[in-house]
């Protein structure tokens, strides 16, 4: 395959969960299925943490049936819609609204979560996977984590960190060879503003990584989409990210899956992938790494028209890729 025909990344949980000092954590990087469980045991220091971890707990512990705890999406949603409710037809206008307190809760306990599963450490399993990615290629991960971007650090000629990393402005080194990186569902390290269309980017420099996580400031507004039925990326600042995204998958000719099952939540990411890349226009070849084998049969139904690779983790990919990955440099 031509080297200049644009790939893609798509980045779920289990490539977070999937990084390769997982073992050496205090915890890890949450699942859909073990959020509660991970969040239940997490020990923490900082008082607002466990008051904002104690608060989401509960609010698991009290949802209404048995499969709730298993699954972070399906309580958030379910508990969400229930605050929204009682906040319009019970409550009086002037009550504190508790759609809010749940999403400033969850938000917190998220951070603190993803800051004992990540830390400061580089996964060299996306070092290894992004060497082998260009310009004209990009990332695009529905994790708020900050993984994708410590990894990129590590990309062989990278100019200093900015927002242009995410698309939000032209790069310093308009020759440079890096991947874009799409958060679709926003990013710890984003805070919400009424200044321009895109989130402001609290690091300033790639130093500003090894001094902290990235996930110790808790100062909302950030920007961040929580599991919501309806997510509302019409809207900005989300609309520009979305949009930037669907036009690099519309040109795109090669689709690496990593670790991403397509929740039932994520309604709109299905929309956006099957309307910018299911017609199979410029679409050639798609790899689906996850060792659910369900999940792997489930992209598969979504790209029959594709010559498919299926791989159990980024291991197998690594050592044994398709011939279209471009070699490591």
């Amino acid at each position: 395959m031509p080297s200049n025909e644009p790939k893609t990344i798509i980045l779920g949980a289990g490539a977070s969960r999937g990084v390769s000092y997982a073992q050496g954590m205090k915890t890890l990087s949450p699942l859909d299925t073990d959020f509660f469980d991970l969040l239940q045991r997490l020990e923490t220091k900082d008082k607002q943490d466990a008051k904002a971890i104690t608060f989401v707990v509960q609010q698991a512990l009290e949802a209404p049936g048995d499969q709730l705890w298993t699954s972070m999406e399906r309580l958030f949603y379910t508990r969400h819609l229930n605050a929204v409710m009682r906040h319009k037809l019970i409550l009086a206008n002037d009550s504190p609204d508790p759609a809010k307190e749940l999403l400033r809760n969850f938000a917190r306990a998220i951070q603190a979560l993803l800051r004992a599963a990540h830390g400061k450490e580089v996964c060299f399993h996306h070092d290894r996977v992004f060497q082998r990615l260009a310009g004209q290629d990009a990332i695009l991960t529905f994790n708020y984590d900050l993984v994708a971007e410590r990894a990129l650090r590590k990309h062989l000629g990278i100019p200093e960190f900015g927002p242009w990393l995410y698309g939000f402005e032209v790069s310093p080194d308009r020759t440079v060879d890096v991947p874009l990186l799409h958060k679709l569902h926003g990013s710890v390290n984003w805070r919400s503003t009424t200044k321009g269309r895109f989130p402001e980017v609290r690091q300033k420099s790639w130093a500003d990584f090894d001094e902290k996580p990235g996930y110790a400031d808790f100062a909302p507004p950030f920007s961040i989409l929580l599991p919501y039925w309806e997510k509302r990326v019409e809207e900005p600042p989300w609309l520009s990210i979305w949009r930037a995204a669907a036009g690099h998958l519309m040109e795109t000719t090669s689709l690496i899956i990593w670790g991403y099952s397509l929740p039932l939540t994520d309604l709109k990411a299905r929309e956006l992938l099957r309307a910018t890349l299911s017609s199979g226009a410029n679409l050639k070849h798609v790899a689906v790494i996850d060792p659910s084998e369900r999940v792997r049969e489930k992209w598969r139904g979504e790209f029959v028209k594709q010559k498919f690779w299926q791989y159990k983790d980024i291991e197998d990919f690594l050592v044994n890729p398709p011939a279209w990955y471009r070699p490591a440099r």
